[in-house]
């Protein structure tokens, strides 16, 4: 019989792939086994009335997915206990081997009731039990103890336990489904929030399916027949998901995306990936369910409480109250006549923290039409929306109520196209439209870690607009900064901001991402390009609101993003940018006067014997440091002798920092970073010098690749393999082809952008800057510095950033003579160099 189960299975299979899916590909695999089950059972059973099977789980409901678990459990009789074994293994096993994944229990009817008393998951597991075969006296026997137990007169109790295992659920699995690899089944808005509905429908009100709640009133027929449309396409999403996935597999990775979208016919159109809106759609189908659920919840609060609930009623405003906690329209009608209440009653719950009455809310997506063109012009409901932003007790929960009431999106369409737009890189851990609004939350913590910067702002609300539009221009396929820059220009009309006013938002939201990507990327020690920033940002107030915004934006975007190492740079910049924007001129600095000081404060920290260094440090160099560390550098020259190379080490703020002292030779940076690789170390900066006697002075800054304390690193191991490399006594080619490296970060399957080489003469006085675009791999850092020194190319900068999926290095480099590549075809020779060591396989 396993041979015939297996050939039915791979029959469904077949018909899977040629069309069958939903709800019908689950009733015919559920009837498959039951005919397994049954008969195998019926063969086996010679126990008459002493034992019974029964299905259980989704497998109960009739709702049995391709790889999912089948929960079975056998009841029987205390007098049929020594046949047991013999049963069990007569039943359970042929399912064992044909392959499937079986989840079995053996109880008396006692056991059940008494499990069910421990094990809330159990209740909720018998209230989807279904007899198969044997005694349905035994299965009615439990199913009637186990309603008087647990169901007639417990529906408080059944409802309160419901709610915790809701709430700690969505905790763990994302309080929405927005995350960009949804866990279909556990988060809200997935399969367990659809369950969660029928189980409390079925203990509270006797309801058997959504049917039976449309006629008792609790959904109205389209709210019925959306639900049902999302519970549909979830069902094929997850059919699809299981049979690709060759197992069960409840979430959707993103390897799988891609393929999930070609075969839903979702095509590339208008600037969007065809798998971008395929995820848009999941989004769309996760957030009906999941407001669904909401409101039936909250309607249960509503119905129990009855009894012993005594009403408050609070008038906040004309038209808005609260009751018991809850905001309400007082008169739903008087909506078509005042439009202006909707963007009141949530500004009420920003500033009160009590919810919408889940009644509001239906009313207020209902009403959606009143926000029409007069009223987006409006200036009270404008200033409604920036009280929204602003005043917020809790501006997580308020701005997604207002997002899935629809009203958002009435009263800014230009954020539809941004409405559940998956961000297809791997950093985002959510969709553009909950990123904005979290930027928005971020700000708020804001306001308490930077109040004197807070405070000194003089039009803070165009910073929070500027929060929940940066990325407003984001699904075009344009310059998402620049053509959001020129759409928030129209918003800011309506919104009846100043010229000024708008001037600034569409600063702030053009150049949302300039403070970030420049202190990733440049060298901050460059005066003259920080003199450029000042030149760009004019303002201090509008270099404070950049400030705060940069940093609400990386903490929005995901756990990985905000860094210690980030943080310091980006406050370095910010700081070197407000020191020139407090002088009353921005000319360049006087770079003779400055290193001229320096070389006179070093002479008065030197001895006579010393002295003589001063005139063999180079300009740059000097600039780079202070007096005293100058000094320490002189000294350590000393160490030089005999040895290849002098390390020292200490642990700054967030990252770990090396000085390096060598005789220079070409490929000297290539050889640093391949021993860094070695000892599992992520080059984040260096600063490379050169001292006309030919001592190179390296500052590298790194970050460990696993959590670990300084103390822990092995650094005398590093310098001694360091200076064997440096000796070519190490070769670091087979060592680094050898090593065996942490696992790097899954990345998305079939959406990996091109590696990309840039080459800019315009922006820095006396270097070429080189851009390498790439995706992350081990040694990737290594191979690029030893394409480098093949062109006898000078490093004296490198940074490291990211840019969405990619890994950005950024050096700093002058020809043989010293000068910039100003060459055509060298620069077309290199950049071709530099994309085969970029995208070089790394066995």
């Amino acid at each position: 019989m396993k041979t015939e189960l297996r050939a039915g299975r791979d029959a469904l299979e077949a018909l899977w792939r040629q069309g069958l899916s939903g709800q019908v590909l689950l009733e015919r695999h559920t009837q498959l086994v039951d005919s397994f089950l049954i008969q195998n059972f019926l063969d086996q059973n010679e126990l008459g009335e002493d034992m019974t099977l029964v299905a259980l789980g989704g497998y109960g409901r009739k709702e049995l997915f391709p790889y999912s678990d089948i929960d079975l459990m056998l009841i029987y009789a205390p007098r049929a206990a020594k046949h047991l074994d013999t049963m069990t293994e007569k039943v359970f096993y042929p399912l064992w081997d044909a392959g499937l994944e079986v989840g079995h229990a053996v109880r008396t009817v006692r056991d059940c009731i008494v499990d069910a008393g421990r094990d809330f998951f159990f209740q909720v597991a018998l209230l989807d039990a279904r007899f198969l075969a044997g005694s349905e006296k035994l299965f009615d026997t439990l199913i009637k103890k186990f309603k008087k137990k647990f169901v007639e007169g417990r529906r408080s109790k059944f409802i309160n336990e419901m709610k915790e295992h809701r709430i700690e659920r969505h905790r763990r699995f994302g309080m929405h489904g927005y995350l960009l690899e949804p866990h279909i089944k556990e988060s809200r808005g997935g399969f367990r929030d659809i369950q969660a509905i029928l189980w409390t429908g079925q203990v509270v009100f006797g309801f058997k399916d959504f049917a039976d709640m449309e006629e008792a009133g609790l959904f109205n027929r389209q709210e019925r027949e959306d639900f049902e449309a999302a519970r549909n396409q979830l069902t094929r999403i997850r059919n699809r998901l299981h049979y690709i996935s060759g197992r069960k597999n409840d979430q959707l990775f993103f390897e799988h995306q891609e393929d999930m979208a070609e075969a839903f016919d979702f095509k590339k159109n208008k600037g969007l990936l065809g798998v971008e809106q395929f995820m848009g759609d999941l989004y769309n189908h996760l957030q009906t369910i999941a407001v669904t659920s909401d409101l039936f919840f909250d309607h249960l609060d509503e119905v129990i409480g009855k009894s012993w609930r005594k009403k408050k009623y609070q008038e906040l405003e004309p038209g808005i109250e609260v009751r018991d906690g809850r905001l309400h329209f007082v008169d739903d009608n008087e909506l078509k006549a005042r439009p202006l209440l909707i963007m009141r009653i949530f500004v009420h719950m920003a500033k009160t923290g009590f919810p919408l009455h889940f009644r509001t809310r239906k009313i207020i997506n209902e009403n959606i039409a009143v926000i029409d063109d007069k009223q987006r012009q409006s200036r009270r409901m404008a200033k409604g929306f920036i009280d929204i932003l602003m005043e917020a007790k809790n501006p997580a929960e308020v701005l997604s109520a207002f997002l899935e009431t629809g009203v958002l999106v009435a009263y800014i369409p230009e954020f539809t196209t941004v409405q559940s737009l998956a961000q297809h890189d791997v950093y985002h851990i959510s969709t553009v439209d909950r990123h904005l609004l979290q930027t928005v939350t971020e700000l708020h913590g804001l306001m308490s870690e930077e109040g004197e910067r807070f405070t000194s702002i003089s039009s803070p609300h165009v910073l929070f607009l500027a929060a929940i539009f940066h990325d407003i221009g984001k699904g075009q396929g344009k310059d998402h900064s620049q053509y959001g820059a020129e759409l928030v220009e129209g918003i800011g009309k309506r919104l009846g901001l100043s010229d000024s006013e708008i001037s600034c938002l569409t600063f702030l939201v053009r150049y949302h991402l300039f403070l970030t990507d420049t202190a990733m990327r440049r060298d901050l020690e460059d005066e003259t390009f920080i003199l450029r920033c000042a030149r760009l940002i004019e303002d201090p107030d509008r270099l404070t609101m950049l400030y705060l915004l940069s940093i609400a934006d990386a903490r929005a975007t995901g756990p990985t993003v905000w860094t210690e190492w980030k943080k310091a740079l980006l406050l370095e910049l910010f700081l070197k940018i407000s020191h020139l924007l407090e002088r009353s001129d921005l000319i360049n600095p006087d770079r003779i006067q400055n290193v001229n000081w320096m070389r006179s404060k070093l002479l008065n920290l030197l001895n006579d014997e010393k002295a003589k260094w001063v005139d063999v440090i180079p300009e740059d160099y000097l600039l780079s440091f202070t007096p005293e560390k100058i000094v320490e550098h002189i000294q350590l020259r000393d160490e030089l002798s005999g040895q290849n190379c002098v390390v020292r080490t200490e642990a700054k703020n967030g990252h770990w920092s090396l000085l390096i002292m060598a005789r220079d030779r070409t490929g000297l940076l290539a050889k640093i970073c391949g021993t860094m690789s070695l000892h599992n170390l992520s080059v984040l900066n260096a600063q490379v010098f050169t001292w006309t006697d030919g001592t190179a002075v390296d500052v590298i800054d790194v970050s460990p690749w696993a959590e670990m304390q300084y103390e822990d690193q092995n650094w005398q191991a590093l310098a001694s393999d360091l200076n064997l490399a440096l000796g070519n006594r190490l070769g670091l080619d087979h060592r680094l082809m050898k090593k065996s490296f942490p696992r790097q970060k899954r990345k998305k399957i079939g959406i990996k952008p091109a590696s990309m080489v840039k080459i800019d003469n315009s922006s820095s006085d006396f270097y070429t800057i080189i851009e390498v675009f790439v995706e992350d791999r081990p040694k990737l850092l290594y191979d690029i510095t030893h394409t480098l020194a093949d062109f006898n190319l000078a490093i004296y900068r490198a940074k490291i950033a990211t840019k969405a999926d990619q890994l950005v290095d950024v050096f700093y480099v002058q020809d043989d003579l010293g000068g910039k590549i100003m060459d055509a075809t060298l620069q077309e020779e290199l950049r071709k160099s530099l994309l085969f060591a970029a995208d070089r396989e790394v066995v």
